[in-house]
């Protein structure tokens, strides 16, 4: 399905490229599962809240955001600068990089199940998890772009099928986890399962995945300047060269931000969602074990959502800004609905809902992303996207799971964040 101009390398290399993004969206889904379902036993281990717990959990977004694009000074690591993508991908293979990434998350993950506080959550969080998924994100879905110059669509659905299986077979299995070994034990059996990324890097190395070259070609009259009075004029070169290589103009260009409000919300308010939902099913009056349901049956609708997006987009049959449009309403009015439900079958078709719309849009905002601005902005395009999330995220993680869950508080809490989605449909057809 690569271009029709690929070479059997080319083609290889962009299915491994394929295989790491289902490896880890699956390792995603497995990572955010085993937290949010030892998010009750957190919170009676380390004596704490639920939001503060939440919040912390919300560092992995916000490292993610953070090491996929720079950014001078942050709250979270002031006077530093931090790793890019952009350039992590100029100096390196992407093979390596995704190879030390996966080290990165499943080492993490390990390390988490021996923390005695929130603090050494949040630190293993910041400094390793999310930033193993942040750059590994970035350099794989530019991998795919490159090497699928047809059928992007398709494959970029198979490749996000995986956090959809992770949805489906995680929940039970996590459970089986927990009830057996503890959430200590749980959280070790997840971090060994994410280590299996080390091995779609080296995949991905040894095809040769296309990146963007690190060196340009010299003209014939380039050479060492005889005039050392023009050092204005190279530290002029010097920072246009530094705004290109951060795609700085991005933030300036209208298409992006169309694509990026809808992809950085949409995006918080399902993670919000995986974090806070089994909390939210109990005060509803459900079990764990019907909360792992619903997060199952979700996952299956997910699974086949990603593949059908793929199907009406390559074939014509819908274009991506209506199937867009329609996804949004839909995952929009699910969220609104969740709080008031409690009753067994509105719940399963909610979760089945938001999960459906949630695994269709977010397909769809790689292949808006590619439509509008092209191959050669992508990793930009995707790296700063990640930052704003992560902004965002950030700022307003804790509030979902803020105070105790009373019913009208989780009404507001749930409705904060959802309704901003169905505002910012882009105004444009692609």
């Amino acid at each position: 399905m690569a271009g029709s101009d690929a070479s059997g390398s080319d083609a290889r290399a962009g299915w491994f490229a394929v295989l790491a993004m289902w490896t880890r969206a699956f390792i995603w889904s497995a990572v955010i599962k085993v937290i949010s379902m030892t998010l009750p036993l957190l919170q009676d281990q380390f004596d704490t809240t639920t939001w503060i717990l939440g919040w912390v959990t919300s560092f992995i977004g916000t490292a993610t955001g953070l090491f996929d694009q720079p950014v001078s000074t942050n709250k979270l690591i002031s006077s530093s600068t931090t790793i890019t993508s952009r350039l992590m991908g100029r100096w390196f293979r992407p093979g390596y990089v995704i190879m030390t990434c996966g080290a990165m998350i499943g080492g993490s993950v390990i390390m988490a199940s021996f923390a005695n506080s929130p603090a050494h959550l949040a630190c293993v969080f910041i400094l390793l998890l999310g930033t193993g998924f942040g750059i590994s994100s970035v350099l794989i879905k530019e991998a795919i772009a490159r090497c699928f110059a047809t059928n992007y669509a398709t494959a970029t659905g198979i490749a996000r099928t995986g956090d959809s299986i992770g949805l489906f077979v995680c929940a039970p299995i996590i459970q089986v986890f927990i009830d057996t070994y503890g959430w200590r034990g749980a959280m070790l059996l997840v971090g060994a399962i994410s280590m299996h990324l080390v091995v779609c890097g080296a995949l991905m190395m040894r095809a040769g995945a296309p990146s963007a070259s690190r060196y340009q070609k010299l003209s014939a009259n380039d050479g060492i300047s005889e005039h050392p009075s023009q050092l204005p004029s190279r530290c002029t070169s010097f920072y246009k060269n530094l705004l290109e290589i951060f795609d700085i103009r991005l933030l300036s260009d209208f298409r992006y931000w169309s694509v990026a409000i809808i992809a950085c919300c949409s995006k918080f308010a399902f993670h919000m969602w995986l974090i806070y939902f089994v909390s939210q099913a109990k005060s509803n009056g459900f079990s764990l074990q019907e909360a792992a349901t619903f997060v199952t049956v979700g996952g299956v609708g997910g699974l086949i959502a990603k593949l059908v997006q793929g199907f009406f987009l390559d074939r014509g049959v819908m274009s991506s800004f209506h199937l867009t449009a329609i996804a949004v309403a839909i995952c929009s009015a699910s969220y609104c609905a969740t709080p008031w439900l409690t009753s067994y079958w509105p719940m399963m078709t909610s979760s089945l809902l938001i999960v459906t719309s949630s695994g269709a849009l977010c397909c769809l905002q790689d292949v808006l992303s590619k439509q509008v601005l092209g191959v050669d902005l992508l990793v930009g395009a995707f790296g700063w996207t990640a930052f704003a999330g992560a902004i965002l995220q950030f700022s307003l993680g804790y509030l979902p799971g803020e105070g105790p869950y009373k019913p009208s508080e989780k009404q507001l809490a749930i409705k904060f964040y959802s309704p901003y989605i169905i505002g910012y449909i882009p105004p444009y057809h692609s």
